[in-house]
């Protein structure tokens, strides 16, 4: 009927990733009668708001499977009326952090990319700072390693990562790379990097790695 239909333990497409709200969530509202199976379909927004509802479909078969597989149907069709497309949005797949090939490699063209950046920004300021901005950038280079023992619980769309007192430290959220996830609500993602899993943090002006402790 035009939508893309995705359960809610699949990995979602990267715009959606990035942007939840451009899902919307399908329910069958059932207004059954002694004689008559009445059901429609209702779509909501991320906020939970009904944007769109089918007329009825009907059926008056006596067993109920058949009767509800037809009425279901029969709502569909007006669904199928809508002649809608879904298309993907180009402008959210560019701010992905990650494609569906993402690699290793990938990833450390990404940090070559953040390196050049700042080193850039470093040489337009004044020498006392470039003196500065330098030191802390051989700082940085330096990957830290978080001694908290984080335990991995999976979720509808990726893994929590909790401590011992059971506190939910970040959300990881999938990517199509097995190894790579984005946390939700920062900048920043996790990667699998020679056997350990590192947090990379972007706060706009520096990149922090972390070696982060989990336990699966």
């Amino acid at each position: 009927y035009g939508f893309i239909a995705l359960k809610e333990d699949e990995i979602f497409p990267e715009d959606l990733m990035f942007n939840p709200c451009l899902a919307l969530k399908s329910d069958v509202a059932d207004e059954s009668r002694t004689f008559k199976t009445r059901l429609r379909i209702e779509l909501t927004n991320c906020k939970g708001e009904l944007i769109y509802f089918s007329d009825f479909g009907e059926s008056f078969e006596k067993k109920y499977a058949i009767a509800y597989n037809k009425a279901l149907r029969d709502a569909f069709l007006h669904l199928e009326a809508l002649n809608y497309k879904y298309q993907p949005n180009e402008t959210i797949l560019a701010m992905g952090t990650s494609k569906s090939e993402a690699s290793k490699e990938e990833i450390e063209k990404l940090k070559e990319e953040l390196a050049a950046l700042k080193e850039e920004k470093n040489n337009q300021t004044t020498p006392e700072v470039v003196v500065a901005e330098t030191a802390e950038t051989v700082a940085d280079s330096t990957t830290k390693t978080m001694e908290t023992l984080l335990f991995a619980q999976k979720t509808d769309g990726g893994y929590q990562l909790v401590d011992k007192s059971s506190k939910v430290v970040m959300v990881l959220l999938n990517t199509r790379n097995p190894e790579v996830f984005i946390v939700q609500g920062k900048n920043a993602m996790v990667f699998k990097e020679a056997g350990a899993w590192v947090l990379s943090e972007n706060d706009g002006n520096q990149v922090t790695n972390t070696k982060l402790n989990i336990k699966l």
